[in-house]
Protein backbone atom coordinates (compact mmCIF):
# COMPACT_ATOMS: atom_id res chain seq x y z
CA UNK A 1 0.00 0.00 0.00
CA UNK A 2 1.14 3.41 -0.95
CA UNK A 3 2.77 5.18 2.36
CA UNK A 4 0.31 7.96 3.63
CA UNK A 5 1.81 11.11 4.59
CA UNK A 6 1.65 12.18 8.71
CA UNK A 7 1.74 15.23 10.69
CA UNK A 8 5.06 13.90 12.76
CA UNK A 9 6.92 14.84 8.77
CA UNK A 10 8.70 18.09 8.07
CA UNK A 11 6.61 20.20 6.07
CA UNK A 12 9.76 19.87 3.21
CA UNK A 13 9.20 16.16 3.44
CA UNK A 14 5.20 16.82 2.82
CA UNK A 15 5.74 19.27 0.17
CA UNK A 16 8.20 16.44 -1.55
CA UNK A 17 6.19 13.63 -1.62
CA UNK A 18 3.01 15.62 -2.43
CA UNK A 19 5.32 16.73 -5.39
CA UNK A 20 6.33 13.27 -6.70
CA UNK A 21 2.57 12.04 -6.48
CA UNK A 22 1.60 14.92 -8.66
CA UNK A 23 4.67 14.37 -11.34
CA UNK A 24 3.64 10.75 -11.39
CA UNK A 25 -0.37 11.20 -11.83
CA UNK A 26 0.62 13.92 -14.34
CA UNK A 27 2.45 10.59 -16.27
CA UNK A 28 -0.52 8.93 -16.04
CA UNK A 29 -3.60 9.03 -18.68
CA UNK A 30 -6.87 9.77 -16.42
CA UNK A 31 -4.45 10.79 -13.08
CA UNK A 32 -3.86 14.08 -14.39
CA UNK A 33 -7.26 15.78 -12.51
CA UNK A 34 -4.96 14.29 -8.82
CA UNK A 35 -2.50 16.37 -9.68
CA UNK A 36 -4.56 19.26 -10.03
CA UNK A 37 -6.45 18.17 -7.48
CA UNK A 38 -3.55 18.75 -5.09
CA UNK A 39 -1.62 21.63 -6.14
CA UNK A 40 -4.08 24.35 -4.09
CA UNK A 41 -2.88 22.84 -0.76
CA UNK A 42 0.63 22.22 -2.13
CA UNK A 43 0.49 26.04 -2.69
CA UNK A 44 -1.14 27.10 0.10
CA UNK A 45 1.44 24.96 2.73
CA UNK A 46 4.50 26.43 0.64
CA UNK A 47 3.16 30.18 1.40
CA UNK A 48 2.80 29.29 5.27
CA UNK A 49 5.78 27.33 5.65
CA UNK A 50 7.36 30.63 4.09
CA UNK A 51 5.88 32.66 5.93
CA UNK A 52 6.79 30.85 9.18
CA UNK A 53 10.08 31.42 8.42
CA UNK A 54 9.81 34.66 7.78
CA UNK A 55 8.39 34.60 11.41
CA UNK A 56 11.13 32.96 12.75
CA UNK A 57 13.89 35.21 11.65
CA UNK A 58 12.32 38.18 12.76
CA UNK A 59 12.17 36.63 15.34
CA UNK A 60 15.65 36.60 15.25
CA UNK A 61 15.97 39.90 14.87
CA UNK A 62 13.46 41.12 17.18
CA UNK A 63 15.81 39.35 19.55
CA UNK A 64 18.91 40.88 18.45
CA UNK A 65 17.78 44.04 18.80
CA UNK A 66 16.86 43.56 22.38
CA UNK A 67 19.94 42.72 23.17
CA UNK A 68 21.59 45.61 21.27
CA UNK A 69 19.43 48.09 23.41
CA UNK A 70 19.88 46.34 26.53
CA UNK A 71 23.59 47.22 26.13
CA UNK A 72 23.26 50.55 25.52
CA UNK A 73 21.29 50.56 28.62
CA UNK A 74 24.40 48.84 30.22
CA UNK A 75 26.42 51.57 28.81
CA UNK A 76 24.30 54.61 29.84
CA UNK A 77 24.33 53.11 33.69
CA UNK A 78 27.75 52.87 33.44
CA UNK A 79 28.55 56.57 32.17
CA UNK A 80 26.11 58.13 34.77
CA UNK A 81 28.15 55.40 37.73
CA UNK A 82 31.52 57.13 35.97
CA UNK A 83 29.77 60.97 36.03
CA UNK A 84 28.76 60.49 39.85
CA UNK A 85 32.19 58.98 40.84
CA UNK A 86 33.91 62.13 38.99
CA UNK A 87 30.66 64.59 40.28
CA UNK A 88 31.92 63.15 44.03
CA UNK A 89 35.29 63.76 43.24
CA UNK A 90 35.05 67.76 42.68
CA UNK A 91 32.24 68.27 45.51
CA UNK A 92 33.94 66.58 48.18
CA UNK A 93 31.45 65.46 51.02
CA UNK A 94 28.40 65.88 48.81
CA UNK A 95 28.56 61.37 48.07
CA UNK A 96 26.11 61.46 45.16
CA UNK A 97 27.25 58.08 44.00
CA UNK A 98 25.16 56.18 46.81
CA UNK A 99 22.25 58.72 46.36
CA UNK A 100 21.57 57.17 43.11
CA UNK A 101 23.78 53.77 43.54
CA UNK A 102 22.50 52.84 47.20
CA UNK A 103 24.03 49.20 46.87
CA UNK A 104 27.34 50.52 45.59
CA UNK A 105 27.09 49.21 42.74
CA UNK A 106 25.20 48.87 38.28
CA UNK A 107 25.59 45.47 38.64
CA UNK A 108 22.31 45.89 40.12
CA UNK A 109 20.83 47.37 36.69
CA UNK A 110 23.26 46.27 33.92
CA UNK A 111 23.17 42.21 35.26
CA UNK A 112 19.52 42.00 36.30
CA UNK A 113 17.47 39.78 32.53
CA UNK A 114 16.48 41.40 29.79
CA UNK A 115 12.98 41.54 30.85
CA UNK A 116 13.76 43.47 34.04
CA UNK A 117 16.15 45.67 33.73
CA UNK A 118 14.24 48.41 32.52
CA UNK A 119 12.31 48.61 35.55
CA UNK A 120 15.55 48.28 37.52
CA UNK A 121 16.94 51.41 35.14
CA UNK A 122 13.41 53.45 36.23
CA UNK A 123 14.97 52.93 40.05
CA UNK A 124 17.65 54.96 39.01
CA UNK A 125 15.72 57.74 36.83
CA UNK A 126 13.62 58.29 40.18
CA UNK A 127 16.65 59.01 42.23
CA UNK A 128 17.64 61.89 39.90
CA UNK A 129 15.16 63.72 41.54
CA UNK A 130 18.05 64.30 44.91
CA UNK A 131 19.39 66.99 42.04
CA UNK A 132 18.39 71.02 42.00
CA UNK A 133 17.80 72.46 38.42
CA UNK A 134 21.38 73.32 36.43
CA UNK A 135 22.77 70.51 37.96
CA UNK A 136 25.37 69.24 35.87
CA UNK A 137 24.58 65.63 36.61
CA UNK A 138 20.76 66.04 34.85
CA UNK A 139 22.62 65.73 31.47
CA UNK A 140 22.46 62.08 32.32
CA UNK A 141 18.69 62.12 32.47
CA UNK A 142 17.92 62.58 28.46
CA UNK A 143 19.84 59.23 27.36
CA UNK A 144 18.98 57.12 30.51
CA UNK A 145 15.05 58.43 29.46
CA UNK A 146 16.01 57.24 25.97
CA UNK A 147 18.15 54.03 26.75
CA UNK A 148 15.08 52.76 28.96
CA UNK A 149 12.48 53.36 25.99
CA UNK A 150 14.32 51.55 23.69
CA UNK A 151 14.50 48.75 25.70
CA UNK A 152 11.23 48.29 26.17
CA UNK A 153 9.81 49.23 22.77
CA UNK A 154 12.64 46.41 21.50
CA UNK A 155 11.09 43.77 24.24
CA UNK A 156 7.46 44.68 23.33
CA UNK A 157 8.56 43.92 19.68
CA UNK A 158 9.69 40.92 20.59
CA UNK A 159 6.86 39.55 22.11
CA UNK A 160 5.22 40.30 19.00
CA UNK A 161 7.63 38.73 17.15
CA UNK A 162 6.92 35.36 19.75
CA UNK A 163 3.45 36.04 18.79
CA UNK A 164 3.53 35.92 15.22
CA UNK A 165 6.05 33.03 15.10
CA UNK A 166 3.40 30.97 17.10
CA UNK A 167 0.89 31.98 14.77
CA UNK A 168 2.62 31.57 11.82
CA UNK A 169 3.42 27.68 12.59
CA UNK A 170 0.22 26.89 13.68
CA UNK A 171 -1.19 27.97 10.33
CA UNK A 172 1.85 26.12 8.86
CA UNK A 173 0.34 23.15 10.61
CA UNK A 174 -3.13 23.40 9.39
CA UNK A 175 -1.30 23.82 5.30
CA UNK A 176 0.19 20.28 6.48
CA UNK A 177 -3.30 18.86 7.42
CA UNK A 178 -4.88 19.94 4.22
CA UNK A 179 -1.65 18.48 2.20
CA UNK A 180 -2.10 15.29 4.43
CA UNK A 181 -6.34 14.99 3.90
CA UNK A 182 -6.08 15.92 -0.24
CA UNK A 183 -3.38 13.03 -0.38
CA UNK A 184 -5.90 10.97 1.90
CA UNK A 185 -8.18 11.49 -0.72
CA UNK A 186 -6.21 11.49 -4.14
CA UNK A 187 -5.29 7.64 -3.08
CA UNK A 188 -9.50 6.87 -2.40
CA UNK A 189 -10.00 8.33 -5.48
CA UNK A 190 -7.27 6.56 -7.42
CA UNK A 191 -8.23 3.03 -5.91
CA UNK A 192 -11.80 3.70 -7.36
CA UNK A 193 -10.30 4.53 -10.95
CA UNK A 194 -7.50 1.87 -11.26
CA UNK A 195 -8.05 -0.45 -8.74
CA UNK A 196 -5.70 -0.96 -5.40
CA UNK A 197 -3.33 -2.44 -6.93
CA UNK A 198 -2.51 0.07 -10.14
CA UNK A 199 -3.10 3.19 -7.60
CA UNK A 200 -0.25 2.46 -5.53
CA UNK A 201 1.86 3.35 -8.47
CA UNK A 202 0.93 6.69 -7.97
CA UNK A 203 2.35 7.49 -4.93
CA UNK A 204 6.18 7.45 -4.19
CA UNK A 205 8.16 5.44 -2.11
CA UNK A 206 11.20 5.38 -0.10
CA UNK A 207 14.06 3.75 -1.88
CA UNK A 208 16.13 1.15 0.32
CA UNK A 209 19.47 2.19 0.61
CA UNK A 210 20.87 -0.94 -1.21
CA UNK A 211 18.62 0.04 -4.27
CA UNK A 212 19.83 3.51 -4.14
CA UNK A 213 23.33 2.38 -4.22
CA UNK A 214 22.55 -0.14 -6.98
CA UNK A 215 21.15 2.86 -9.00
CA UNK A 216 24.02 4.93 -8.39
CA UNK A 217 26.50 2.43 -9.42
CA UNK A 218 24.62 1.40 -12.82
CA UNK A 219 24.00 5.16 -13.52
CA UNK A 220 28.05 5.44 -12.48
CA UNK A 221 28.95 2.07 -15.23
Amino acid sequence: MARMLSTRMSSESILSNAGRHQSLCKQVPGAEHLATAIQPVINNLKEKKSLSLTALENKGRAYDNVVLKDTILDDVVRDISDAAKQYDRKNVGRGIYTDLFPDGKTTTITNASLGKEPDAADQLLLRFNIFEEGNIMLAQLAPLTTAIAGTRTALTAYQQAITDEKIALADEAMAQEGVIRQYEFNFLDATKLFGKLYANRLFPKTPKPKKEELVTETTTA
